[in-house]
């Protein structure tokens, strides 16, 4: 017990084995960025296309369409909807295609895990940051969007990177659990596909959490994710300053979620092997 909670307290561990082996997982960056596109026409293009495209419908949807307001003082006319529902959508999609790769990462590398002396903890690592690497893409056209709809930028837009890496710990250490479980339990990407379906509409993508009923709101708020977007819509899109409180809670439980996730991994990978 007292050496668990000694590995659990040891924040040095993961960043020690990133930098040991950072050619290694820089390869498999690489990797996870060009297997995903390989043999398409375009390439890395279709990186580009697919949330510009979601923007494009989003947009006609719910600005000419439904008509939708959000609520707030943006100044932004008919597209503010749209644009301020893109960035809670660009949060939300990192995260959950970030987990479900991780689903089954380990799964499809059983040549590694029969390694003994590869770190399998840059298969989780390196999917992830794969992940983020190309959902920056999403704020490249989130920022366009704003500028075009709102007519201005902000220097809060620069705090964007202190939402960015709590969603990065927390994303990180949800994917190491999941990762793990799915070796033992092979029905875990499904559960893990209904999980974040049930979670997309208990966050705050397609409506501000003012909108829900106060005896609801609990439940939405001690979401992580609803946290981070409210957040970034506040320094990306309204010009205001994040709520340091709030925004360091957020960090403080992205930090123990990555601990407790990577523990779990580091524990149970010891069967991997006789699993696979």
């Amino acid at each position: 017990m007292l050496n668990t909670l000694r590995y659990v307290l040891d924040f040095r561990r993961l960043p020690m084995i990133a930098a040991a082996h950072r050619s290694l997982l820089w390869q498999f960056v690489k990797r996870s960025v060009s297997a995903r596109y390989r043999g398409s026409a375009l390439g890395l293009f279709w990186s580009f296309i697919h949330p510009l495209m979601m923007l494009c419908v989003y947009t006609f949807v719910f600005s000419v369409v439904f008509q939708a307001r959000w609520g707030v003082d943006t100044d932004g006319g008919r597209g503010a909807f749209a644009i301020i529902m893109f960035c809670g959508l660009a949060l939300f999609n990192i995260f959950s295609e970030a987990v479900n790769l991780n689903c089954g990462i380990v799964v499809a590398n059983t040549n590694l895990v029969k390694k003994v002396i590869f770190p399998l903890e840059i298969l989780p690592l390196s999917q992830t940051l794969a992940t983020f690497a190309v959902g920056m893409v999403w704020f490249v056209l989130l920022f366009l969007g704003a500028v075009f709809v709102f007519g201005r930028v902000s220097f809060t837009m620069l705090l964007l990177p202190l939402i960015l890496l709590p969603l990065f710990l927390f994303t990180l250490g949800v994917s190491f659990f999941v990762s793990s479980l799915s070796v033992y339990v092979r029905d875990t990407p499904y559960v893990v596909g209904v999980a974040l379906q049930i979670l997309f509409f208990l966050t705050p993508i397609f409506y501000p959490v003012s909108a829900i009923p106060e005896r609801f709101r609990l439940p939405i708020q001690l979401n992580p994710l609803a946290l981070l977007i409210e957040e970034a819509r506040k320094v990306f899109l309204y010009g205001e300053l994040p709520d340091w409180r709030f925004l360091g809670a957020a960090f403080l439980v992205s930090l123990l979620v990555l601990h407790l996730g990577f523990l779990w991994f580091h524990k149970t990978k010891k069967g991997f092997a006789d699993v696979l």
